[in-house]
Formats: structure tokens, sequence, C-alpha cells
């Protein structure tokens, strides 16, 4: 007769293989759309192909291009010759416009919604609603409202007094902030979330704590939630930096291939998916992309290096 320690033994080593069996798909499919592309595109980015032909090997050839296309955005040239200075550009000022916002906003929404007040759930929803969405959908929807004679200028010139409608799609002025406008509207319920958890796991004791001190709603807000949210701040603003810099889907659908008028919506992600599949590049799609990612790597290490060491 089996004894219970070899039943459960039996029984412990199937419940193991069947969680490896079940998430070996997600390993698998990371294994070669992630860790496999990243190493082959580092290996494509000494070469130069063209889909169809054999790979020619050229060195450091395509990371030279960047460093060209790089200068001579520096000295004035027009965003044709520069496209990825220019899709830099672009993308630094629209991460610096993003990811502060996006994340106060989202530590309001938050807080808000952790008030025990009536209709506290549909808040919620409202809230996380835009996230739920195609961003595909939500740029189509937008540039019917961004239109000229769109719903944004009609409630502009009632709300500000002489205030002239923008042609925010066709200005390269607004382009960009039209752009950046959808992406906050979008993302902010999404992090909601996140400080929405972190609020309601701080220990109710040091509330009434404060209450008991004679520390009021705001004093509370500023001396307790805020500190005992920095992890959970550091954490948002990294995977905002990061969504951020590699932003292409609302700029495609927004601005097009090209960026627009004078190049105003043209980003990084864009330069790459042109000299991809537009150019027939991807040798310099390739290299484009490393530098990308070193972008964002040392962005997010300085944040991390910086105020994650302060959070602990």
């Amino acid at each position: 007769m089996p004894s219970f320690s070899s039943f459960y033994e039996k029984s412990r080593n199937k419940d193991i293989t069947a969680g490896l069996f079940l998430i070996s798909f997600a390993v698998i499919l990371n294994l070669i759309f992630g860790y496999f592309a990243m190493v082959f595109a580092f290996y494509l980015s000494f070469f130069k192909w063209d889909y169809i032909g054999k790979m020619q090997f050229v060195g450091l050839h395509n990371y030279m291009i960047v460093l060209r296309d790089l200068s001579r955005g520096f000295h004035g040239y027009p965003y044709i010759l520069a496209p990825f200075y220019t899709g830099l550009k672009n993308i630094l000022i629209y991460t610096a416009l993003v990811v502060p916002i996006q994340t106060f906003l989202a530590v309001t929404l938050a807080a808000f919604a952790n008030q025990k007040i009536k209709g506290q759930q549909f808040f919620k929803v409202s809230y996380f609603l835009p996230a739920t969405t195609s961003s595909v959908i939500v740029g189509l929807i937008f540039i019917w409202l961004f239109m000229k004679t769109g719903f944004i200028n009609y409630i502009l010139v009632h709300i500000i007094p002489g205030f002239k409608p923008i042609d925010w799609m066709n200005d390269p002025h607004y382009l960009l902030l039209a752009i950046a406008l959808v992406a906050i509207w979008g993302t902010s319920g999404h992090f909601m979330v996140s400080f929405l958890a972190a609020m309601q796991a701080i220990p109710k004791d040091i509330y009434e704590a404060a209450m008991l001190d004679g520390a009021g709603p705001i004093r509370r807000f500023f001396f307790i939630t805020i500190p005992m949210l920095k992890p959970m701040i550091t954490y948002v603003v990294v995977m905002g930096l990061i969504g951020a810099l590699q932003m292409f889907d609302l700029a495609w659908i927004m601005a097009g291939a090209n960026g627009g008028p004078g190049g105003a919506g043209y980003t990084v992600a864009l330069d790459i998916y042109n000299e991809a599949f537009t150019r027939i590049r991807p040798g310099v799609a390739a290299a484009k992309s490393w530098f990308l990612f070193a972008i964002i790597f040392t962005t997010t290490y300085i944040f991390q290096k910086k105020y994650g060491r302060a959070v602990k």
C-alpha cells in the first residue's frame, strides 16, 4: 500500500509538470519574438540586406548612418534629410509632456476613486475605460474631434473669449501637442488602477494616528499618501518613459507615416518602420532600434538609480 508521502510527491510532480506545460507557451513566444528578435536585430545591424539577396557585411556603416543623421539634425538640415534626429527631438518633447501629466492625473484620479462616495464603481470604470479602447480607434475619433470645425475647437471657442479655431492636424505647432493630449487621456486611467491598488494597501492605522494628531485630509495626502506611493510612482514613471519613447500607433494614425506637416508628428519608431519597410534598409532600421534601446535603457536606469534608491 503506497504511503501518503509517495502519493503527495506524485501529486506535487504532476502539479509542477502541469505548471511548466502551461507557462511553456508564453516562454517560447517570448524567446522567439523577444530575445531572438533582439539578438537578430543586433546581428542584422552589421549587414546590408534587402530581404531577398545575400546579406552583405558592412561593419559599423549602419551606425555611422545614424550618427550622420544626428549630425545633420544638429546642423539644421530639414527633417527629410535628418529623420532620426527629427523623430528623437519630437519623442523627447512628447515624453516630457506626457509622462509628468499622466502620472499627476493618475494619482489625482486614484485619490478620488479611493474615496467612499456614492457611485464609486462608476467613476472607477469611467476612468479606466480609455485604457481598454484600441489606440487606432481612439486616434481616428480624435482626428475628427481635432478638426478645425471639430468639437474641441467648438468647446474652446465658447470657453475662451477671442479664441480662434486651430487646425490641430495640419499645423506643425500643434500636431505633437494633440497626439500628447490623446496619449494622456488614454493612459492616465491605466496607471490610475496601479495607484489605487497602492493606496488601498496603505495601513489604515497610519491615517487614524494622523487624524488623532489633527492632520486634515490635505496634510494626510501630502505627508502620508504621497511618501507611501513613492515605489509605485517610480514604477509608473519608468513604464511611462518606456511607453512614450517608443510611441508608434498614435503617431501613425494621427500624423501618418511621414509625420504630418513639417514632420511635427514624426517619431523614432516611425523612422525605424520607414527604414525597414519603405526605404528597404533593415540593417539601418536595426541600428536605429538599438540606438532607441540605448536611450530607453539609459533614461530608465538613471531614473531608477536616482529615485529608486531614495525609495529604499
